[in-house]
């Protein structure tokens, strides 16, 4: 099965200042699998909404389809993230941070990571141990 994952970029401080704080062209990343786009967001940590509603939100989109071998076990976790808060704590502290797996909290990129690893989705495993920022995600995949 494949599964849709959306870098975005919008043109507010907020963004321009994680674009460059993370040096990436993008400041958000979130996972498509059939209308349903989950994202951990600042304003509300993880939704899930439909397609036509995310990409209003975002000035530019660029997708990437990913294959993942286990679908039930992806919904399964992204559902159960839903409500789950934004990892505040992890845009000041990556570079302090030991591991990014233990998760009560989500930043956008690791939500999508864990959520393909789960998936079975093909991934390198040289990201960096305590991050996955959007640009490790858009070098990464195919």
């Amino acid at each position: 099965m494949k599964v849709t994952v959306h870098f975005c970029k919008s043109q507010d401080l907020g963004g321009r200042i994680l674009r460059l704080f993370l040096m990436s062209k993008w400041n958000h990343v979130a996972i498509q699998v059939g209308d349903a786009v989950y994202e951990a967001v600042s304003w509300g940590g993880v939704i899930r909404r439909p397609y036509s509603h995310f990409v209003k939100s975002w000035q530019r989109v660029a997708s990437v389809e990913v294959e993942v071998a286990e679908a039930l076990p992806l919904y399964r976790f992204l559902d159960m993230q839903l409500g789950k808060p934004y990892d505040w704590k992890a845009i000041l502290a990556f570079p302090f941070r030991g591991s990014w797996q233990s998760r009560g909290a989500w930043f956008c990129s690791e939500l999508v990571y864990q959520a393909l690893m789960v998936g079975g989705g093909i991934l390198p495993n040289r990201l960096p141990a305590n991050r996955v920022t959007p640009r490790d995600l858009w070098v990464a995949l195919p």
